[in-house]
């Protein structure tokens, strides 16, 4: 499978809205989504098959000073486990360094096993809880990476 990753753009709107129902049930509105790939405080990211030019992956995130919250990732549900999401958010974390960000944020559901031991793989901290945050009613945990790293300097 050839993969390349893009800045997301208006253009790709029909295709991150697709891959939301697939993969969310539909978490955002279209005009949501539209939102996220023109506002310039955001990242939109794709991994598309170059063949079929099929979108299989995205991120987005919103760039907040020199923080990064991640607010969407997922893969279509007939690619995940091959490496899809890793590349996405290694990608993203590559990004964040180059624009000097420090730390970057997300929210995961407290009971969403695989997706927490996939964000500690990269990486991420827990480092609060939010009650009743998702429509669910189930808690959500806040996530955090450092991308800096503290030097201490001897007296």
């Amino acid at each position: 499978m050839n993969l390349t990753i893009i800045q997301l753009s208006e253009m790709h709107l029909s295709d991150c809205v697709e891959l939301d129902q697939n993969s969310s049930n539909g978490l955002w509105s279209k005009s949501q989504w539209k939102k996220e790939l023109t506002d310039p405080k955001r990242i939109c990211l794709g991994i598309l098959e170059l063949q079929t030019k099929k979108l299989l992956g995205l991120c987005s995130a919103w760039l907040v000073i020199e923080e990064l919250h991640i607010t969407f990732i997922a893969v279509d549900p007939m690619n995940q486990r091959k490496g899809i999401g890793k590349l996405l958010l290694s990608d993203l974390i590559k990004r964040s360094k180059s624009l000097q960000i420090n730390h970057i944020f997300l929210e995961v559901k407290q009971n969403n096993e695989p997706a927490k031991a996939f964000y500690n793989s990269m990486g991420f901290k827990t480092v609060g809880k939010r009650s009743n945050f998702y429509q669910d009613g189930c808690d959500g945990l806040l996530l955090k990476k450092e991308l800096i790293t503290n030097y201490k300097l001897n007296n």
